[in-house]
């Protein structure tokens, strides 16, 4: 049984501020090792319930945050950001589940902690096929492409109450609930990783019950960025369409090959704003 884990920092155990998931800032090495534990914790449930093969792939920022030294030995690891599936790189029809650990509340949700959606500092809001998603929805309409079912995703109850919406059947653990969005009540580390190789035993034992999201035929991804400077320079990909001064449009049959062109926005807005801010 192999199973594919997309790893991202902001919804960790115990972690509430950028100063906790920036490298180089001052609380980063201590969320890097809560990071590692929190995987750990979902790699030991998944091999309790008897997965022979894990692949995780870090999402996060820079994509390797892991201390990969205190990673569980049993699981592979893909790591750096210049990837074309981007927090889902390494998923394939081979997987028979997907975990979201880590994960984090789309742009604009409440006092979710440190929600955004891919980019804080591009993307205002992201729309597939007519429904705003985060990237847990949007991860797993990829999953959903592959024929795989998302059956577990951490974070804080801002989070778990939006995959409830967009992941039916998804087991979720809320290891913390957002006060303000750079705060939060958070469960004690220790307890917040029982919780979760419980959950991920449990969420593998009983993945016939939650099904892939089902796929279209034709599929539509609306970006709003931040700044219309943004949407302007990524209106000239081609096949990209502006609909208004800070949104473009894209059209494929194709969810899996959407993934490369949303990678591509976020490289070109990153180049941008080197531009704006000099």
């Amino acid at each position: 049984m192999k199973v594919f884990i997309s790893l991202d920092m902001e919804g960790i155990s115990g972690l509430s501020e950028w100063e906790d998931v920036i490298p180089g800032r001052r609380h980063y090495e201590a969320g890097r090792r809560l990071l590692t534990q929190d995987v750990n914790a979902a790699i030991e449930g998944a091999l309790e319930a008897g997965a022979t093969q894990i692949i995780v792939n870090e999402s996060h920022g820079p994509m390797n945050n892991i201390i990969l030294e205190e990673l569980h030995p049993q699981a592979d690891v893909i790591r750096g950001f210049f990837k074309p599936l981007c927090m889902m790189q390494g998923i394939d029809s081979s997987c028979d589940a997907a975990f979201f650990i880590g994960y984090h509340g789309k742009a604009g949700t409440g006092d979710a902690v440190l929600n955004h959606t891919l980019s804080g500092l591009a993307i205002h809001r992201l729309i597939l096929n007519g429904k705003e998603v985060g990237e847990a929805g949007l991860n797993a309409a990829i999953a959903g492409a592959f024929g795989v079912p998302v059956v577990l995703v951490t974070g804080d109850s801002q989070t778990a109450k939006e995959v409830e919406e967009d992941i039916p059947g998804a087991f979720t653990v809320a290891v913390k609930t957002g006060i303000t969005g750079l705060s939060s009540q958070a469960m004690h580390p220790v307890r917040a990783r029982e919780l979760i190789r419980q959950q991920a035993k449990e969420a593998l034992l009983h993945r016939s019950t939650v099904k892939p999201l089902a796929q279209r035929v034709e599929n539509t991804i609306e970006v709003e960025f931040t700044k219309s400077q943004f949407a302007t320079a990524v209106s000239w990909m081609p096949g990209m369409e502006l609909i208004e001064g800070r949104t473009v449009r894209f059209h494929s049959s194709d969810l899996v090959s959407m993934m490369p062109v949303l990678q591509a926005m976020l490289l070109i807005t990153g180049q941008v704003n080197q531009m704006i801010t000099g």
